[in-house]
């Protein structure tokens, strides 16, 4: 039988209040830690909420009306251990925020991994552990929107008051295993993850949805409604797929003068898309069947660089084929091995000793000293791809 669990918390939006936590946190041995923003409402995200769980303390906080700063030396403590599910995403939030720095952490999910859970979802891991369903229901709510219902704060709420149990669980099978110093290892490099500057790619339009199929002039006025839509974004402060979808730019840049003709025929074009976007787009489209055909550039490549492309490719495959053999024989998953990104640079410098190794951004210490000699031998096999 499935049970819901009903947190009590209190709701802090004062200053006074949350300085006063602060200080009682800074005294506790562990916080649980989560955020909540609304990327999906904004075209610039926001922190909107931050949720925090001590020793007999459960606290969801407005950063809206709030200054946290005074909880960042928490943060920054080895003393007090700071658990999150999903660290690196929480962790960069705050750090683009407020450009603060985290000591010892343990992530709930990446031990998880370590551990070979395939569901590795909080809800999922609460409902094998404790056999409680989470609420979901706000999964994808407006956190900026004010002022906030008792039951989003409510569902908040729940987010952290049972990581600190499920930490307990998971580092004891860890330590059973003899993994919990590689985990560790592992946060410690979650720790220096940092945010990546919001930038606008004015060429972005050639990597959407069957760009390539179009011909110049669809480029062209694809490329118009491309930048058009990000400016409508900006204004609006909305996200730009929340503006018109690359659906319909697409059905719009293979057929621009029927849009401009009569917008409404097109399947996404609704009677508010009319009203608020109409304008623009007929602008747009006008302004890319004015403008040259856009063709994309054709690159030169040499028969040597585009042989290393190809070496690097399947070393990258080959790479992941090592990985998979580890964690099927140490019933770990894959990404707990090795990330994606880590093995990329591998396959980029092909290490050729443990100097080399521990030179890779994002391997660490602790990989190099399980890995490092295994993953040598595997270079030195394959010896010949250059």
């Amino acid at each position: 039988m499935l049970l819901y669990f009903i947190v009590s918390y209190i709701f802090i939006n004062t200053q006074e209040d949350f300085d006063g936590l602060s200080a009682r946190l800074a005294r506790h041995k562990y916080i649980a830690v989560d955020t909540e923003s609304n990327s999906l409402y904004a075209y610039k995200e926001k922190f909107c909420l931050l949720q925090l769980s001590g020793e007999h303390i459960n606290a969801v906080v407005d950063t809206l009306a709030v200054d946290i700063k005074s909880i960042l030396p928490v943060f920054a403590d080895p003393a007090v251990e700071k658990i999150f599910h999903s660290a690196d995403s929480d962790i960069r939030v705050f750090k683009a925020a407020m450009g603060c720095a985290f000591v010892n952490i343990f992530d709930v999910m990446v031990a998880a991994k370590y551990l070979g859970i395939i569901r590795c979802g909080l809800d999922n891991m609460v409902k094998e552990f404790f056999g409680a369903e989470m609420n979901k229901k706000f999964q994808k709510a407006d956190w900026g929107h004010r002022p906030l219902t008792k039951e989003m704060l409510d569902y908040a709420s729940s987010d952290t008051v049972h990581l600190k149990k499920l930490r307990d669980l998971l580092a004891a099978d860890l330590e059973k295993k003899g993994r919990l110093k590689e985990v560790t290892g592992q946060f410690a490099q979650i720790c220096r993850i940092e945010p990546q500057p919001m930038r606008f790619d004015e060429s972005g339009f050639l990597a959407l949805k069957s760009a390539r199929q179009l011909n110049g002039r669809g480029l062209a006025v694809r490329r118009e409604l491309y930048l058009a839509r990000e400016v409508a974004a900006i204004k609006r402060n909305t996200p730009p797929f929340k503006v018109i979808s690359e659906d319909l730019m697409l059905r719009l840049s293979v057929a621009p003068r029927e849009g401009l003709h009569n917008l409404s025929i097109f399947k996404g074009v609704s009677g508010y898309v009319l009203a608020n976007h109409g304008a623009w787009i007929r602008e747009a489209l006008q302004k890319g069947l004015k403008s040259p055909e856009y063709h994309v550039p054709k690159r030169e490549i040499s028969r040597e660089k585009r042989a290393w492309f190809e070496t690097v490719k399947n070393r990258f495959k080959n790479l992941k084929m090592w990985r998979r053999e580890i964690a099927v024989r140490r019933n770990m998953l894959p990404e707990a091995i090795m990330g994606n990104d880590v093995l990329e640079r591998v396959a980029l410098s092909w290490p050729k000793t443990l100097e080399d190794l521990y030179a890779v951004r994002g391997l660490g210490a602790e990989k190099v000293s399980l890995y490092g000699l295994e993953l040598l031998e595997f270079v030195k096999k394959h010896h010949g791809e250059k």
